[in-house]
């Protein structure tokens, strides 16, 4: 069980980097291609055949029965690429885990959903929020897909003196429907789900009523890697904000 003022941390950190996000448009995920695979038949003859000095061992013709072909079919899905691909886990992003360097986790991120709507660059650890690792970052940057950001420094618990990707935002307070939909994690907790659905997951979590007067709304806790917002704390409220990693703020 975490602390209130390990909560109110987390939170306080979570809402300086929803307040700092981009609002450009976002980018429409891509939809998975369809294939389909063409029927085929075969026929094979086999010819008479005698074997000399004996007319009863005659073979006769025979027709082996041609091969059934496969049913047409196409193969589609319902489902989108990124919500297929984007699993929000504890340790990374879909295939991106936290470490990794930055270039390789933008264009994993961009092949699955287009182009990117922000990007700050490098820039100073408290450019946006606090990304500073305890003095020992010297730069961040986040990068945007809609209420998706990605976050990177030089500096965590993951890695020193190099940059790489430190963490995920997943929503913003008040914009749940804006793209990128549907993201979730393995057991299908996202954006809108009920606090009763994130227990069913995640039954070690603990949910917090948070502090109006200081500005920290309703929140849950899982581990320090993975925590998020609320609209409340009764079974039937829902998330509104994932994070994942060691993010800024902390």
């Amino acid at each position: 069980m975490p602390t209130s003022r390990t909560v109110a941390a987390l939170t306080v950190a979570g809402l300086m980097l929803v307040a700092a996000c981009s609002d450009d448009e976002p980018t429409t995920s891509p939809t998975p291609p369809s294939f389909t695979f063409a029927s085929t038949t075969s026929t094979t003859t086999v010819p008479d055949t005698t074997v000399p000095g004996d007319d009863s061992s005659t073979v006769p013709e025979t027709t082996v029965p041609p091969t059934p072909p496969p049913t047409d079919a196409t193969t589609t899905t319902t489902e989108p690429l990124s919500t297929q691909e984007l699993i929000l886990r504890g340790d990374g992003l879909g295939s991106a885990r936290f470490g990794a360097a930055p270039q390789g986790v933008v264009e994993y991120v961009t092949s699955v959903l287009g182009g990117n709507t922000g990007d700050t660059g490098w820039v100073d650890p408290f450019a946006f929020a606090d990304c500073g690792a305890g003095g020992a970052a010297t730069k961040a940057r986040r990068v945007d897909w809609g209420v998706l950001s990605l976050l990177f420094s030089d500096a965590s618990t993951y890695a020193i003196d190099r940059e790489h990707f430190i963490g995920y935002e997943y929503g913003r307070v008040g914009e749940i429907g804006d793209e990128p939909v549907g993201l979730h994690t393995p057991g299908d907790v996202g954006l809108g789900s009920r606090v009763i659905d994130l227990f069913a997951e995640f039954p070690e979590a603990s949910v917090n009523e948070g502090d109006e007067d200081v500005g920290i709304p309703p929140n849950y806790y899982v581990s320090d890697v993975f925590y998020g917002l609320l609209t409340g704390t009764a079974d039937d409220d829902f998330v509104t904000v994932i994070f994942g990693g060691y993010g800024c703020g902390e």
